[in-house]
Formats: structure tokens, C-alpha cells, sequence
């Protein structure tokens, strides 16, 4: 069975939809005592890790077992057209890395992120390439889709969405968009 890995977890939407998808969740990284509270009653069979992610040494990171994909979307704050737009520089901005330094340390096999639309025009346009480029640096080949989540949701969310999987270098992104998404996203 395939197995993922959940940083900022929050409430499981994440969780909820890599079950759906065929995967059992061997962890979870949450430091909301409420949203990690309703991850446990949701996700008993998950080791939730309720600490902040900034005090999680790498030792730890790499005593977790290894998930198949990892799966998380930074607090968006920073990138929100209705937040402080302080970009990967804020606070929460940084959070971002944090991601990175668990893929970084463990290199799962493929990865999603996912965050606001306003990463695009975060920092005069220049965060999102530096998320790509921060993906890429580490060995990913990455693909990324701006979808609404109405389709889900009675609201329109336009979310990003950067699929990575590990050792494919930088190739061809619009190959890698065929082979990724097919049309199943």
C-alpha cells in the first residue's frame, strides 16, 4: 500500500483525499491544538506530531518513516491577496521551508503542494519561482495547475497546485503535465 505524509494537516482535507486516492497516512505534522484535535477523531490510525514544525530537529525528520508522497500547503497568510502579502519573507511565509527541509531530509518519491493564488503575485511576482526553483534544487521534476476548488467546495478557491516527483530532474514540463494530471485532476 502506498503511504503519505502530512505537514500541516490541519483539520485532514489533505488526509481525507490521499485515502481517496488509494494511500494510508503513516503521519501528520500540526501545531493547532483545535485542527489537530479534529485530525486525531478523524485520523486515529495516523501518528499526528502536535508540535511546532521550526522545533522538529532533523534527527527526528529522519527517524519518520519515509511516505511514498508528501503532502502539504504552508500557511498562506503571507501569500493571500487578503493577507499581509509579506511573501516567503513573513513569518508564516517561511513555513514554506520548513516543507522543503522534511522533503529535503526524507526525499519521499513525489510531493503536492498547495496554496493561494496569491502566491503568483507574492514578493513583485518572484516567490512562486523561487518555490519551483526550491523543488527543483533538491531533485525534483515539478508540474504545477491553478484550479478552483468549486467543483468541491460551494465557493470559488482558486488554489495552486505544484506536483513534484523525485529524480526526474527538470525536463519537460509540458510532458510532464500529460503524464501527471491526465486529465484526472
Amino acid at each position: 500500500m502506498l503511504t503519505s505524509g502530512h505537514i500541516f494537516c490541519g483539520g485532514g482535507g489533505d488526509t481525507e483525499g490521499a485515502i481517496a486516492a488509494g494511500y494510508k497516512p503513516i503521519w501528520a505534522v500540526e501545531n493547532d491544538p483545535y485542527a489537530a484535535a479534529v485530525y486525531r477523531k478523524r485520523f486515529p490510525g495516523a501518528r499526528l506530531i502536535e508540535q511546532d514544525i521550526r522545533t522538529i530537529t532533523g534527527d527526528f525528520i529522519l527517524g519518520l518513516p519515509t511516505p511514498d508522497i508528501t503532502i502539504f500547503g504552508s500557511p498562506c497568510p503571507d501569500f493571500s491577496l487578503a493577507g499581509e502579502r509579506n511573501g516567503l519573507a513573513g513569518v508564516r511565509g517561511q513555513l514554506f521551508f520548513e516543507g522543503l527541509r522534511f522533503l529535503r531530509l526524507q526525499r519521499s518519491s513525489a510531493f503536492v503542494f498547495e496554496n493561494v493564488d496569491g502566491l503568483l503575485s507574492a514578493d513583485k511576482a518572484t516567490a512562486f519561482p523561487q518555490v519551483i526553483q526550491a523543488f527543483t534544487s533538491l531533485g525534483y521534476r515539478c508540474t504545477w495547475q491553478l484550479r478552483n476548488g468549486n467543483r468541491h467546495a460551494p465557493q470559488n478557491r482558486e488554489r495552486i497546485f505544484v506536483v513534484g516527483y523525485y529524480g526526474g530532474g527538470q525536463g519537460d514540463t509540458a510532458q510532464a503535465n500529460k503524464e501527471i494530471f491526465a486529465g484526472n485532476f
